[in-house]
Order: structure tokens, then sequence, then C-alpha cells
């Protein structure tokens, strides 16, 4: 019996990098698990193949997360085949690295709106259908670079600030309906993002870093298993909480 046998997930960017990692741990406990994917069709397939090894259901979505209409027809077809829709974890995010001069509406605008306006878009619409069963988990993978702040990140720390503030607030108008928010703060995780921004000799499995308190980078899995706590029965009085995953690098 795992922690989430027979709940309905959807994972935003569920395709590649934590996204994967938060699938594969959700499928682990028991879920069936829609993966979002906006491009590379092909990894979302060989997830769903994986996903299904463990015997649950598992489906690939096509949604752009920016867009109200494709979003809300994904969470709607995901709630048409499968009858509900019991978790959402709102992974999708950008971080097109730019010098703070440099960050031009275009970069801006589409960074806000696929970590901002995506999370909205996407709760709003699993909530309507979280509201009528009475019940519903949602996070949102946010990041410590939201409060300690990125040189080459104003937008995108922006764009997860106002993550933050919409956990607390979701909770807030959520909570009478049965539908617990909350948010974990990502850091020192390698994915695709960032990874030509690594010294090599920390690429790899649980890769040593002597400077963080933990001693190593994180992986996907250490996300999903995260995860799997905030979306499951053993957080039922957890709420509008910031969980920082990150091998203790929000403390440095």
């Amino acid at each position: 019996m795992g922690k989430l046998d027979g709940r309905n997930a959807i994972v935003t960017g569920g395709s590649r990098g934590i996204g994967r990692g938060i699938c594969f741990e959700l499928a682990k406990e028991g879920a069936n698990v829609a993966v979002n994917y906006s491009s590379h069709p092909e990894e979302a397939r060989t997830v769903v193949e994986e996903l299904r090894s463990f015997g649950g259901l598992a489906t690939a979505v096509k949604a752009d997360v920016s867009v109200k209409t494709e979003i809300s027809a994904m969470v709607e077809q995901v709630r048409s085949e499968w009858g509900s829709v019991d978790i959402l974890v709102n992974n999708a995010g950008i971080c097109p690295f730019r010098d703070f001069f440099d960050i031009d509406e275009v970069s801006w605008t589409r960074t806000i709106g696929v970590n901002l306006s995506g999370v909205f878009y996407a709760s709003q619409a699993a909530a309507r259908h979280m509201k009528e069963q009475g019940k519903g988990a949602i996070v949102h993978i946010s990041t410590v670079t939201a409060y300690r702040g990125g040189m080459e990140q104003v937008h995108y720390a922006a764009s997860k600030g106002g993550v933050n503030s919409l956990t607390s607030s979701m909770a807030c108008a959520l909570g009478h309906y049965g539908i617990r928010v909350n948010a974990i703060l990502c850091g020192g995780v390698i994915t695709d993002i960032n990874r030509d921004r690594v010294p090599v000799h920390l690429h790899g499995k649980k890769a040593k870093h002597p400077e963080l308190p933990s001693g190593r980078l994180g992986d996907p899995e250490d996300l999903g298993k995260a995860v799997v706590y905030l979306v499951s029965d053993d957080s039922e009085w957890v709420t509008g909480a910031q969980l920082a995953v990150d091998g203790g690098s929000f403390v440095m």
C-alpha cells in the first residue's frame, strides 16, 4: 500500500529534471500521474512508459502553462479521463540568466508568464475541481533564490517571490474547501536550467559539495520525496508552508 494509492496527480514540467523526479516519487507511492510538457514529447512519452511500471496510470499532456486556455484544457482532460484531480504540483519554470540591464521585455514577460502566471492558472483550474471534491493538495516548486537573490536572476527571483506570496494567500483562500497549498524552496539541484553554470566535477548523482551543510548537491528525487510528504495525509495539518529542501544552502 502506498501513501497515495488511487490519487490522481498532475505535474507541470514533468518530463525532465526535477519534474521527472517528482513524477517517479509520486508513482512509487501509488499515484496516477499526468506528465505535463510543452516541448520534447519523446521525453514525456519515455517518462510515462517508465511510470507505468509502478502499476498505476500515467499519461503525457501537452500544454504551455503560461496560456490559460491550454492549462485549463489540460486539467479538464485529466479530470474527465480519470475522474478527479487530487494533486497538483506546479513545477514548470524557466530561468534565462541575464545581466540586470539585459533583461528585455520579452524575457521579463516570458519568465513571469511561465513561473508565476502559469502557477496561478494551473492552480485555479485544478482548485475548481478540488473544491467540488472537498479536498486536494497543491505544491508549488519555488526557490531559496527568492530570498537570497541572484545577480543574473532578477526576473526569476521576482517570479518566485510571487509564487511564495501565492502560497500563503492560496492557503488562506482555499483552506475552507479542504485544499492545502504549500511550497518547496529548492536550491542546489542541477537541472537543464543551470547545468552549464555548475563545475563539471559537481555533476552526477549525490555529488559532493563540502560548502553545503548537507555535504552534497541535491537530486530530483530529494524534491520528489518532499512533495510526497506535502501531498500525503502525513501533512494533513500543514498548509501555507514554505519548506526549504536545499541541503542547507538557505541558512548559509
